[in-house]
């Protein structure tokens, strides 16, 4: 009797260790955007990163409304580690990521050359808006200061300068001198700054910092040719 009722909490306690472990492998299941990435002391949490790990072994992964990874994901129960892998991307050296749970939250964490990295992630249901998505569209400038002071009226006296952004990367200036000057602009993933890198040749690339929603764009000058200046836009959707 005693023999019996022993194997049958041996049995129980390994169906709840394999249930436990079952039910951890479902719980990264899901829609994640990545809440904050800390390497070492430094916080390096990109902008609007998300990912999304499905049931049969596939996740993507993007930023805002863009995707820009995908694969396939392994889960060792034992090691509760997590291992996603991308055939495209640069083969990952530093191995999977430790998983674990707090108030809904999923933390991964590993070792990359010597320092703790940490990885908070938060479920959600749709996709994250980053910087970049907000900005695509129809600029009109409605002030512009140097040093804290108007210059709207020398700057663009006549109401020209506007602000093409489009989502291929292209950017159309329309100055106030009545010129259509072009470019490339590129937007950084771990900080709101857009760079504009203009086709002509007389014209110097420029760094601002933005604060960007769907009605008001705001850029204050980071480069050198533009400290002091803050320019302020808002969203049009004609010329």
């Amino acid at each position: 009797m005693e023999k019996k009722l022993k194997n049958y909490v041996r049995v129980i306690l390994l169906l709840l260790l394999s249930s436990n472990t079952y039910a951890q492998k479902e719980d990264i299941i899901g829609f994640w955007a990545i809440e904050k990435v800390t390497v070492g002391e430094e916080n390096m949490t990109p902008v609007a990163k998300w990912t999304r790990i499905n049931a049969d072994g596939s996740y993507q992964a993007g930023n805002g409304w863009l995707q820009n990874g995908q694969g396939h994901w392994q889960y060792d129960t034992e090691k509760k580690m997590y291992l996603p892998t991308d055939a495209l991307d640069i083969a990952d050296e530093f191995g999977g990521f430790t998983v674990s749970f707090e108030n809904n939250k999923m933390n991964w964490e590993r070792e990359e050359e010597g320092m703790h990295v940490k990885v908070t992630l938060v479920p959600i249901e749709k996709l994250p808006m980053s910087p970049a998505d907000y900005l695509e569209g129809i600029w009109d400038l409605v002030e512009i200061t140097e040093s804290e002071q108007s210059i709207l009226d020398d700057f663009d006296e006549e109401n020209k300068h506007k602000l093409f952004i489009r989502w291929d990367r292209i950017y159309i200036n329309f100055s106030s001198e009545g010129d259509r000057l072009t470019g490339y602009w590129h937007i950084n993933g771990h900080r709101p700054e857009i760079t504009l890198l203009p086709h002509q040749e007389s014209e110097k690339p420029e760094s601002w910092k933005i604060k960007v929603d769907d009605r008001a764009l705001i850029m204050s000058g980071i480069s050198e040719s533009n400290k002091n200046i803050e320019r302020k836009y808002e969203r049009r959707n004609t010329f």
